[in-house]
């Protein structure tokens, strides 16, 4: 009986070795590269937060600098609604805004269900024909309308038989 206790003695001694080696490699080795790999988020986090933190006064002062400067091209004229009666005459003023412009109207189409809504407000689809160039001056000049509230949607198809610019356009009226 000796001799069987002392021979499962070492191969206990090797199992136990051999779970403790895998539990090493199966349980505890995972975690300490998971372990790593956060460490490296976690450095990588902090490098990005300290950027942060050194571009922030910049960033601050250039968006301060911003809000103080507005542009001098930017006319914003008092507003004022156009009347019902003015309305019908659409045709007459975006045809004379085209001329200015050098381009020709094609068509103008009210949104009869923003008419209806009561906001105050008139969607207006305005087609033109012409050179696209031509665009920045047809739009400064819309913008300094009076009743115009904004440029909602700006479509430019510059095809070789077929170049136009629809302007979506919100009015102000009463």
């Amino acid at each position: 009986m000796a001799d069987t206790k002392s021979q499962s003695s070492p191969i206990l001694v090797i199992l136990c070795a051999f779970g403790l080696l895998a539990f090493l490699v199966l349980v505890i080795y995972p975690n300490y590269r998971n372990m790593k790999d956060y460490d490296r988020q976690i450095s990588a986090l902090n490098g990005e937060i300290a950027l942060r933190q050194a571009l922030s006064p910049i960033y601050s002062k250039l968006v301060d600098q911003a809000r103080l400067a507005p542009s001098a091209l930017l006319k914003s004229p008092e507003k004022t609604a156009l009347d019902i009666g003015n309305t019908g005459r659409l045709t007459l003023i975006f045809q004379n805004i085209a001329n200015t412009a050098g381009l020709t109207l094609e068509s103008v189409t009210p949104d009869a269900q923003t008419f209806d809504q009561g906001n105050g407000l008139l969607m207006v689809d305005v087609i033109f024909r012409g050179e696209f160039l031509n665009v920045q001056p047809l739009i400064n000049t819309i913008v300094e309308q009076s009743f115009v509230d904004r440029v909602h949607k700006i479509q430019v198809r510059c095809a070789e038989d077929n170049k136009w610019i629809k302007l979506s356009v919100s009015l102000l009226h009463h």
